[in-house]
C-alpha cells in the first residue's frame, strides 16, 4: 500500500478532502523516510473515512488526541494503514474539529473496537460524546469527577488546577 493509494481511497470516501503528503524521518543509525498523510475532516466525513482506511489495508488506531482550543475541540486521529505488512505502513493522522458548544463525533468502534479505550479518555477528559460508542465510563478518573480536565475553560477543572506549565500558556 502506497501513500498515494491510500490518499485516493480517502478522497473517494470523502469527495472534495484534500490530504496532505507530510514525509517524516526515523530512526537514527539508519533513518527512513516514512510517509504520513494528514486532513482535516468534518465529523460527518469520519466514519466513511476510517472505513476507507480499513479497506485499503490492515488498520491499527494509534491514538486519538485532542485539545481544547477555546471555540473548538480538536480531536487528531493517529492510524497506521498497512500495520505490519512487508511493504511499510503508511501513516495518517485526520484532524476532527468540533464546537466546544456541541463536542460530538460518531464513534468508531463499530469499525475499529480498539478504539473504545481512546474515546472513553477523551469523554472524561475532553467533554466530547461519542455517539455509538459502547461503553462510557471513565477510565482513569472516577466517574462521579467533577469536570475535564483538559478543558481549558471548565470551571469544575479550575478549581482544582493550582498552576500551568510554560508550554500551556503558549496555547493561550
Amino acid at each position: 500500500m502506497t501513500a498515494d493509494q491510500v490518499k485516493e481511497a480517502l478522497v473517494r470516501a470523502v469527495p472534495g478532502l484534500e490530504v496532505e503528503l507530510r514525509p517524516r524521518k526515523v530512526g537514527v543509525r539508519a533513518p527512513v523516510e516514512v510517509p504520513e498523510l494528514w486532513a482535516t475532516i468534518g465529523r460527518d466525513g469520519l466514519l466513511p473515512a476510517v472505513s476507507a482506511l480499513k479497506g485499503a489495508g490492515p488498520l491499527h488506531i494509534s491514538i486519538i488526541s485532542g485539545r481544547d482550543l477555546g471555540e473548538t475541540i480538536e480531536l487528531l486521529y493517529h492510524f497506521a494503514v498497512g500495520y505490519g505488512t512487508p511493504g511499510g505502513e503508511v501513516m495518517v493522522t485526520l484532524r476532527v474539529p468540533v464546537p466546544a458548544s456541541d463536542p460530538t463525533v460518531p464513534s468508531i468502534c463499530s469499525l475499529l473496537p480498539g478504539a473504545e479505550t481512546t474515546e472513553r479518555e477523551k469523554i472524561e477528559f475532553l467533554g466530547v460524546q461519542f455517539s455509538g460508542i459502547p461503553r462510557t465510563d471513565h477510565v482513569f478518573l472516577p466517574d462521579d469527577f467533577p469536570g475535564h480536565p483538559w478543558r481549558k475553560g471548565d470551571p469544575e477543572t479550575a478549581k482544582l488546577v493550582k498552576r500551568t506549565v510554560e508550554w500551556e500558556k503558549r496555547d493561550g
